[in-house]
């Protein structure tokens, strides 16, 4: 089927996506040439074996058009976020770290913010990440010491009456049109170019005069505010890297493999300071030749984007996609920043190999033994946990946790609100919402519209045998979603793995199955669904306190 498919894949750049044989999506790619980069799969036989262990599980494959390869590497970025394929390069290990942002306005304010949008969607202006030691409130606390802008929140602001920041000289009320536009756009452009590193507007100098005045005035928490400020310039100080342009504003990206493990290092410098070294770790399961293109475009997927980039590769691609200039440097400080980041990348992976080997068991590992455990031809996932939740009957709720490769998912959690009202009944609460959550198959939700492998009930076998009923029962199920999908689409809601678990001696219960599975409390198959339930279980507590002190 894929051989014949493949003659009619025509020459164009685009995205490719691999399929197993339950349609999941488990790799995308972009190719200069579809038709070459899918031929090179599928009818060459030499392959190295991380690229063997991915076409064992391929059945089909798709694909889209796209107008040039720039066009293909964005959309490979878009569609890894939306699906997150098990073979491709994802961001793990990555936290969300601050950053500065001006909002834009006709007067702009500042804030801290832990979330950024893309710079072609917005007009917002942010400045960061701040991490290691650098704090983002600090630094904005001092930049609002320093140059005299609002403050407030835009409700505040439309009040147009000038605060006690405007008689403590820490604002000009542009609320009250105390200065102009042309003025306060002045001060906005003079923070950037202090963020960016190219002047420092006298900034000691102003928070010397403010401390001395206010000790003389005997307003000594304010005198130890503006000494604090002035101590804070002198750590940022430190983070100069010789040799390096004030206004430098790079991202080092180096790469690290060893054996089914990578590890990316990324060096950021900002104003010519070196403001921290993050490090992301993932199965080394992907194409070598896209792994560092694939990470960078999906690293700037929530990051924003600086004005330069270097990589210990050649990234055109990326560059003219970002929109960014990207350097492969030979000599040079430039050269020293990557050899930084690939020091640090390689040190990472040799102390910490072990410690990356646990995490991996700990979650996808213990997502095969798991679906070993169970009866599983596959491992497992997608994972979704139910638990339901109420006080005699009373404010019935229910929550909805998702874990993916054995890693919770917050942003995919869902919370019901029970409506039967048969009182306190907890087999046709889990019914009900197992009935809205399947019938929800097939849309576009983020959450519900792609099938589970494996369902968890927090229960024993009753809450189990309730739920096997509905699927053996789809026909059933109100709402017209699920008699709308096509057979195969159908057969992945019955392959869907059930199994319960019981509190009160941990036991797992599998449909169809007189025992339970006892499994031993080292077991990491067992301390995941464990995790996974107490989740579900803190989750519906959660809501169900929420609902009743709303009363």
């Amino acid at each position: 089927m894929i051989i014949d498919k493949l003659n009619f894949v025509p020459l164009n750049p685009g995205v490719y996506m691999m399929r197993d044989e339950r349609n999941n999506i488990i790799y995308i790619g972009k190719a200069k040439s579809l038709k070459a980069r899918l031929s090179s799969y599928f009818k060459s036989g030499s392959h190295d074996a991380k690229v063997t262990a991915m076409l064992a599980s391929v059945v089909d494959f798709d694909y889209f058009l796209t107008k040039t390869e720039n066009d293909a590497l964005a959309l490979e970025a878009n569609l890894i976020k939306k699906h997150m394929p098990h073979y491709n390069i994802l961001l793990k290990d990555g936290k969300s770290f601050p950053y500065i942002k001006i909002v834009d306005g006709e007067f702009p304010y500042l804030e801290v913010t832990r979330k950024t949008q893309s710079q072609i969607k917005s007009r917002d202006k942010y400045f960061g990440p701040y991490f290691n030691g650098i704090w983002a409130r600090e630094l904005l606390e001092t930049i609002k010491d320093i140059f005299p802008i609002r403050s407030c929140n835009n409700i505040e602001f439309k009040r147009g009456v000038a605060c006690i920041n405007y008689q403590i000289e820490r604002c000009m009320a542009p609320c009250n049109k105390l200065i102009t536009k042309d003025d306060y756009v002045q001060i906005i452009n003079n923070i950037k170019s202090f963020l960016r590193g190219e002047k420092e507007f006298g900034a000691r100098e102003i928070l010397t005069r403010k401390m001395e005045t206010a000790a003389e005035l005997e307003q000594f928490e304010l005198a130890i505010k503006y000494r604090n400020g002035i101590n804070f310039l002198d750590k940022l100080g430190e983070r100069t890297i010789a040799q390096v342009a004030r206004d430098l504003n790079v991202d080092v990206f180096a790469i690290i493999t060893k054996g089914e493990i990578y590890v990316t290092s990324v060096l950021t410098v900002r104003a010519g300071k070196l403001i921290g070294i993050q490090n992301f770790f993932g199965d080394n399961k992907g194409v070598e030749s896209e792994i560092l293109s694939s990470f960078v475009m999906q690293y700037y997927q929530t990051n924003p984007i600086p004005e330069q980039i270097v990589a210990e590769i050649e990234l055109d691609e990326v560059a003219q996609t970002l929109g960014c200039q990207v350097f492969n440097p030979k000599m040079a400080i430039k050269k020293k920043l990557l050899e930084m980041a690939q020091a640090n990348a390689n040190e990472y992976i040799e102390t910490s190999i072990e410690k990356i080997k646990f995490k991996h068991e700990f979650t996808h590992g213990a997502c095969g033994e798991l679906g070993n455990v169970v009866g599983m031809q596959r491992i497992p996932h997608k994972i979704e946990c139910f638990d339901v939740s109420h006080m005699g009957g009373e404010d019935m709720v229910a929550s909805m946790v998702v874990f993916i490769d054995g890693v919770a998912q917050s942003k995919l959690y869902r919370r019901f609100k029970i409506k039967h009202g048969e009182g306190n009944n907890d087999y046709l609460s889990m019914q009900e919402v197992i009935k809205r959550r399947i019938a929800r198959i097939g849309t576009n939700d983020p959450s519900f519209g792609t099938c589970p492998d494996l369902i968890i009930v927090d229960g024993g076998k009753g809450q189990l045998s309730v739920v096997v009923e509905i699927f053996e029962n789809l026909k059933d199920i109100e709402g017209e979603q699920v008699h709308e999908l096509d057979n195969r689409e159908i057969q992945k809601i019955h392959d869907i793995q059930l199994i319960a678990i019981a509190e009160s001696n941990e036991e797992i219960f599998v449909p169809h199955q007189k025992e339970p599975i006892v499994l031993s409390r080292r077991s990491y198959a067992l301390r995941l669904v464990q995790r996974i339930r107490d989740e579900a279980h803190r989750f519906a507590i959660t809501f169900h306190r929420k609902k009743r002190g709303t009363k």
